[in-house]
């Protein structure tokens, strides 16, 4: 009896092995869209507290175009397309300075005070 019944155990191994691919692959695509968020969330936050920080140490006047120059050069490390908005109030010594940047659908928000001289 065992033996007939290995018989007539007739498959496909092909077929049963793309089934089990699938199978064992189908959780993949909700793991890798949840690293893509997370991923851009990190991104966001390292460009807008990095760009931040590098606009303020080394710009005299001129905030907004080194944040604009620093918030490009991170984000093409980061592989990222980032947007941006900043800004100063009236950019004076003493003033907060907010930098809202935004890859894919992660948002990220730093500020920092222009030190009085």
């Amino acid at each position: 009896m065992p033996g007939r019944l290995f018989r007539l155990d007739s498959g496909s191994a092909p077929i049963e092995t793309a089934t089990l691919l699938v199978l064992l692959l189908l959780p993949l695509t909700p793991m890798l869209l949840i690293f893509e968020s997370v991923f851009d969330a990190i991104a966001a936050e390292s460009i807008a507290r990095h760009a931040l920080r590098y606009s303020i140490l080394q710009s005299g006047e001129n905030v907004e175009s080194s944040v604009r120059s620093s918030v490009e050069l991170l984000s093409s490390s980061w592989q990222r397309d980032a947007t941006f908005i900043f800004s100063c109030g009236s950019c004076e010594k003493g003033s907060l300075a907010t930098l809202r940047v935004r890859v894919g659908e992660a948002t990220a928000v730093q500020v920092a005070g222009l030190e009085p001289k």
